[in-house]
């Protein structure tokens, strides 16, 4: 997978607002709510061992697990309600609102893709996998062995991991490991908030149009999601553990074959003080929905929408340290 500053954040810059009152809305109706309860996060396509280590140490967070689409793309998803659903009844408490990103309003409910990519009834355009499952995969086809090319027909897949669910796999090899279920990611070194926990996913590009501060409202409209800034560097980071489990089960199938030094999350501060997941060595500043509005108001753009300059980490710090002073990192 590509970690430099090429990957993009990926989202139409032709945005709309399509929504209906919510009792005409398809959601209104909606019985599990999928696209409120399934945030994606990143992409990647699997073709070298460190996009398997990446999908392999992703599914050991707790909340997050990859899916791969009928296209050969996989997803990293958190599944973690958004915070303005209403859990009882599904409704979304700021629908139509002015707080409610364009990504929401922009969607085409009628024709929801989520519906049958999480359907309960099989796999139709995803297949989702946890830890087990993946090792599972890897073994099946040999995908280390032949170099990570990976072709069969998407029906042949479905059968087979249908299959491979139904007789439970790796269940017994976790059965045998340590009791102890969980370990918390590592600690950053915040100077104010030293006990929490986060996981960073790929650094994007920085913004480059107006949409796509639409799509990080979108994300940080989810618990425990908030965007870290560096000047050069952006990536979203989450509140999550680590299940202490998987990863033995990882390292009982593969170590000391790959190691987590190759891997997406490679614990960067256990090396590097204060420079988590990037060659910065600067300032970071942890940036809330809330103060994405002020990031917003302070970033100039042309007629398009097309970002022409946005505010240093010191300038958003400055900007943000009489309201929230454990922001910067």
């Amino acid at each position: 997978m590509d970690l430099t500053n090429e990957n993009k954040i990926s989202v139409p810059k032709n945005l709309s607002i399509r929504q209906e009152p919510w009792q005409l809305s398809p959601c209104s109706s909606c019985p599990e709510t999928p696209c409120c309860r399934n945030l994606p996060l990143t992409g990647l396509w699997l073709e070298r061992q460190s996009d398997f280590i990446t999908l392999l140490t992703a599914s050991c967070h707790e909340g997050f697990f990859p899916a791969m689409k009928k296209s050969g793309e996989w997803i990293i998803y958190l599944s973690r309600d958004c915070r303005h659903l209403e859990k009882e009844c599904g409704k979304c408490l700021i629908h139509q609102s002015q707080s409610q990103s364009l990504i929401c309003k922009s969607y085409d409910a009628h024709r929801c893709w989520y519906v049958d990519a999480f359907s309960r009834a099989g796999y139709s355009t995803l297949i989702p996998f946890d830890t087990e499952m993946l090792i599972w995969l890897e073994k099946k086809y040999s995908l280390m062995e032949k170099g990570f090319a990976f072709t069969p027909e998407w029906d042949e897949l479905c059968e087979s991991v249908a299959a491979c669910r139904n007789c439970n796999p790796g269940q017994a090899a976790i059965e045998n490991l340590s009791t102890d279920a969980l370990l918390f990611s590592n600690t950053l070194s915040f100077r104010k908030s030293r006990e929490e926990r986060y996981l960073f996913l790929p650094p994007y590009k920085r913004a480059e149009h107006l949409s796509h501060f639409e799509l990080i409202s979108f994300r940080l409209g989810f618990p425990g999601v908030r965007l870290a800034m560096a000047d050069n560097v952006w990536a979203f980071v989450i509140d999550t553990s680590l299940n202490i489990r998987k990863i033995d089960l990882i390292r009982n199938a593969y170590y000391p074959a790959i190691r987590h030094r190759d891997c997406l999350y490679s614990f960067d501060n256990l090396e590097k003080e204060s420079r988590p997941f990037s060659e910065t060595g600067g300032q970071w500043v942890i940036i809330n929905r809330r103060s994405l509005d002020l990031l917003k108001a302070s970033t100039v753009f042309d007629s398009s929408g097309r970002v022409k300059k946005i505010p240093s980490t010191s300038q958003i710090l400055d900007m943000l340290k009489f309201s929230n002073p454990d922001m910067a990192a």
